[in-house]
């Protein structure tokens, strides 16, 4: 009679055991959407990982990545704007100071994604350099951030470099004057969508020093980069008057440059986010690689490890108990004469 007794208490016992082993419920989608505070959090603790300063909250950033996400989330694709304006256009239109060149269109930037998170989003933009850039360019000071979650979560992200001065530049005010009488100065493919910065190539033996053009570079920042002009770039190429160049294009950029001194010491390799940038495609959203440092995308590769659960020692010990008293009664069962 005890042994029937016994045996629902250590069924009992097993379901204990059982939900005590479980792991413990992760949130899932529903329960956290990220926020745009979550997404420039990331992002600047990416750049300071990187040795890059934080950029600042802009509210004109901050208002074109929502109209941007609001977009995209009703059905519009990726990188549209109102009234065919280029994003620098736009940028300008709404009072932003912006720098760099603006025939092609200023350092600015702009990604978006579908992602569950903030730190999705940078692990899926980390997979390209023009994404990497938007994240990652030394020319930015600004940012701003939206989500909308329709039938996705959609987040868009939007950097640029405003001028030192905080005031427009001379030049934006042509660009201006066109938008006000409502010239047509966007959908200009020649644009790039995205700004690469230029990296200086080092003289050769005999001080001429030749650099191969990316993607996103123009002739006003390389001729910056290399402390020459474009009239001067334009004659050692023979360019004419044209200030248009290409992708993969070999310039003559400097002529009897000193060569520095050889080091002393062997300098420590330096790891950067996007050492190597190779376009692949050509487009208005090129696909360009990076060769990304791998610590600088670590550190959420992992789960964290989980503590044991104090369920699991309670529940083998309420187990090893049952047991050894059943075994017990029934030791004393099978020896009493029936």
């Amino acid at each position: 009679m005890l042994r029937k007794r016994l045996i629902p208490i250590f069924f009992l016992a097993l379901l204990i055991l059982t939900f005590s082993l479980l792991p413990p419920k992760e949130a899932s989608a529903q329960d956290s959407q990220p926020t745009a505070a979550d997404v420039i959090q990331a992002v600047n603790s990416l750049r300071i990982e990187n040795g890059l300063l934080p950029l600042n909250t802009h509210p004109v950033l901050m208002q074109v990545a929502a109209w941007e996400a609001n977009a995209i989330a009703g059905g519009a694709p990726g990188h549209t704007r109102p009234n065919g304006l280029t994003l620098g256009q736009w940028l300008l239109s709404l009072g932003y100071p912006l720098s760099g060149d603006l025939s092609q269109d200023g350092y600015r930037s702009e990604n978006w994604v579908a992602a569950r998170t903030a730190q999705q989003a940078i692990e899926i933009w980390l997979m390209d350099g023009p994404h990497t850039n938007t994240m990652l360019s030394p020319d930015r000071s600004d940012i701003g951030v939206a989500i909308v979650v329709s039938d996705q979560t959609y987040i868009v992200l939007e950097t640029a470099l405003q001028t030192n001065s905080g005031e427009m530049q001379f030049d934006a005010y042509p660009i201006l004057t066109a938008l006000a009488q409502g010239g047509n100065v966007g959908g200009d493919s020649s644009v790039p969508q995205y700004i690469i910065p230029v990296k200086r190539s080092t003289a050769r033996p005999d001080g001429n020093a030749i650099h191969k053009v990316q993607y996103g570079q123009s002739l006003w920042s390389i001729a910056v980069t290399y402390n020459t002009t474009i009239d001067q770039i334009r004659a050692w190429n023979n360019l004419g008057e044209t200030t248009e160049i290409y992708d993969g294009q070999i310039l003559l950029v400097q002529m009897g440059a000193t060569q520095p001194p050889p080091p002393t010491t062997t300098p420590l390799a330096t790891l950067t986010a996007f050492s190597t940038i190779t376009p692949t495609s050509s487009g208005d959203a090129p696909t360009i690689t990076a060769q990304l440092s791998p610590t600088n995308l670590s550190g959420n590769e992992n789960d964290p490890p989980r503590a044991s659960s104090p369920g699991l020692w309670v529940g083998l010990i309420v187990i090893l108990a049952l047991g050894a008293g059943i075994f017990g009664v029934w030791v004393t069962n099978t020896r009493s004469p029936r």
